[in-house]
């Protein structure tokens, strides 16, 4: 299992301001795995320790924000899956760029289409 990164906690953060009764989830998630797939990048999920009833909660999140990173024109799209109450992984997309699913400086904006 590894850590979670900045940006990783960072989006979390964001759902747990939609969902307060995920934010306690947030100690107990670590990174199972991170798969590179075409133009995406999964980041998985597993509870370590976790011992609460979830809340039945089932939602794809994204915030209507995008991540700028240098080595993107377009940046990045995301959504989180939370089913049957677990936060089960994120998902980054570019818009159909080539990318190494490594972030370097980050930064998040609103979309365009939300202004």
């Amino acid at each position: 299992m590894q850590e979670l990164n900045d940006l990783e906690t960072t989006l979390l953060n964001g759902l747990t301001e939609k969902y307060p009764s995920l934010k306690s989830h947030l100690p107990y998630i670590k990174v199972a795995k991170r798969e590179k797939s075409g133009f995406s990048l999964y980041v998985y999920f597993s509870y370590i320790d976790f011992n609460e009833e979830p809340e039945t909660v089932n939602a794809l999140f994204s915030n209507g924000e995008k991540i700028e990173i240098p080595s993107l024109k377009d940046g990045l799209s995301y959504v989180i899956d939370v089913t049957a109450g677990m936060i089960e992984h994120i998902e980054f997309s570019t818009y159909k760029e080539n990318w190494d699913g490594t972030f370097g400086n980050y930064k998040i904006v609103e979309s365009e289409t939300n202004n």
